[in-house]
């Protein structure tokens, strides 16, 4: 586990140092990248983090005109999200793979394998007596224990 954290704290660092952003920020580009006008809630789900988590990602860059939120169509309480130039300059320049260290790597697994680690991650948490069904939706920082 301590090596799959301190890769992901490198990888995260050397991201925010070649493109000023956190690996969560370059993520959120990367999805827009790959599905433009996503909802909020389609992003926070794609992210697998909580929608409020995701509204304030968005707003850190939407400060830096990173992104754009647009109301489209008949019902106006609906916002799409979409990567401003600035945002794909900055996705274009940034280190990969854009979507994190960790979901780059399970995506190339085989499915036998990402189930064999989904089992006995299952089985880990079962034995530790882990009563906390939120914790999967908290970000894994340094106040964390990490």
């Amino acid at each position: 586990f301590r090596v799959i954290f301190r890769s992901i704290q490198r990888h995260s660092a050397m991201v925010e140092a070649q493109c000023g952003l956190s690996g969560s920020q370059l993520w959120a580009l990367w999805e827009l990248l790959m599905s433009p006008g996503l909802k909020v809630s389609e992003l926070s789900r794609a992210m697998s983090i909580h929608q409020s988590t995701a509204s304030n990602l968005l707003d850190k860059l939407e400060k830096r005109n990173l992104i754009r939120r647009e109301r489209r169509g008949p019902d106006q309480r609906v916002v799409r999200l979409f990567l401003t130039p600035e945002g794909l300059e900055t996705i274009n320049r940034a280190p990969r793979p854009a979507q994190g260290i960790l979901t780059h790597t399970l995506l190339k697994l085989p499915d036998k394998t990402v189930e064999d680690i989904e089992t006995g991650l299952v089985a880990l948490v079962t034995n530790m007596n882990i009563k906390d069904d939120l914790a999967a939706l908290q970000h894994l920082t340094e106040e964390n224990g990490l």
